[in-house]
């Protein structure tokens, strides 16, 4: 397919029209070095600041704690909230395009527009419907989407108190720790630190704030960024600085074995259009090794369960070495193709995996 310069530009002189050809190939990038500068603080949840202040009662606040309720018919675990703020981060990475993994390797305007895709993912899983002066109306009552990289650290505008006290949920994560919570406070003077310099007025919680939170989820596992947890500098590299996007892939599920691994991941290993293809291919050459790759769809997660494995949920692999069950063998042990199959040994010699049944989504 062409762009044509004279209908893009307007420029009809002579009556030419010279065709623009759409790149088809991008070039693989090796994105620098995550830093340690710039991290939150290492963080696993909220902490009571001492201060005689509590969460309001619902006879108190009846309002805030409708609101909580809501959130909780929509997500009593919490796993969707979790999933959206998994999903704002990844997006903000934008791994299959730039090949990046950590906050540190974002620039300074993309750290800014965090909070924003937060609010977005959170109002696009709940389909909460929007406020008129605030971001969203739950249970009817208007609240505003606060987010920090640093627990406690919102920043709260003057419209969330200048103008009749306003309820804020308040999202907070840390990808270094792998946590999340959310909550929700009732802005007023009283929860809030002294105006500062900034020009916009913004103002953030003091000690008696931080324990008027109303924890909705009041901490909670985040899943895993896989190539942030990487400990090895050896199979980071094999894996993130591969020279091309198979030979990452193929590296990411021989090298992280037994590691649940989202899809995520495998888009910024290969860093292309038909990534999930990638992880086919990965299973063609992983198989002389002895390597399986379980997908999400039946029967995969059950034959990973069999297993004692991280059962793959959606959009999650997970690779193990396996090696022919004998009787005797203290492994529990799965069937394929006919026969039984245990998680290899280290000293146990590379055998061929068996082929994999075809999953319910292939």
């Amino acid at each position: 397919m062409s762009i044509f310069q004279g209908e893009l530009f307007g420029d009809d002189a002579d009556n030419i029209a010279v065709p623009l050809t759409l790149r088809a190939h991008r070039t693989r990038v090796l994105p620098e070095r995550p830093s340690p500068k710039g991290r939150p603080r290492p963080m696993r949840g909220p902490v009571r600041s001492g201060t005689d202040a509590q969460p309001p009662t619902e006879d108190e606040d009846p309002e805030i704690w409708a609101v909580r309720s809501e959130i909780l018919t929509l997500d009593p675990s919490g796993a969707r909230m979790g999933y959206a703020i998994r999903e704002a981060l990844d997006q903000i990475y934008d791994g299959q395009r730039t090949g990046r993994w950590d906050y540190t390797q974002l620039h300074k305007t993309e750290k800014t527009h965090v909070g924003t895709l937060v609010e977005i993912w959170l109002q696009r899983e709940f389909r909460f419907h929007d406020g008129d002066e605030l971001d969203y109306r739950i249970a009817g009552v208007e609240v505003d989407c606060k987010w920090s990289l640093n627990l406690y650290d919102w920043e709260i505008p003057q419209e969330m108190y200048s103008r009749g006290d306003k309820i804020a949920l308040v999202v907070w994560a840390n990808e270094y720790t792998a946590r999340w919570a959310a909550g929700l406070i009732r802005i007023n003077e009283a929860v809030l630190r002294r105006p500062g310099k900034q020009r916009d007025g913004k103002r953030r919680l003091n000690d008696r704030g931080r324990d008027r939170i109303l924890w909705v989820f009041p901490g909670a596992d985040l899943v895993k960024n896989t190539l942030l947890h990487i400990k090895d500098p050896r199979k980071l590299d094999l894996i993130a600085y591969a020279p091309k996007g198979q030979t990452a892939v193929t590296n990411l599920f021989r090298e992280l074995t037994g590691e649940l691994v989202n899809r995520a991941t495998v888009l910024t290993a290969a860093q292309q259009v038909d990534s999930a293809k990638r992880v086919r291919d990965a299973r063609k050459q992983l198989q002389p090794k002895g390597i399986v790759i379980f997908g999400h769809y039946a029967p995969h997660p059950q034959m990973a369960a069999d297993l004692e494995l991280p059962v793959p949920t959606l959009g999650r692999f997970v690779s193990v070495r396996l090696h022919p069950w004998r009787p005797g063998d203290p492994e529990p042990f799965t069937e394929i193709e006919g026969a039984r199959w245990r998680r290899a040994r280290e000293a146990d010699p590379e055998v061929n995996a068996p082929i994999l049944p075809q999953q319910g989504g292939e």
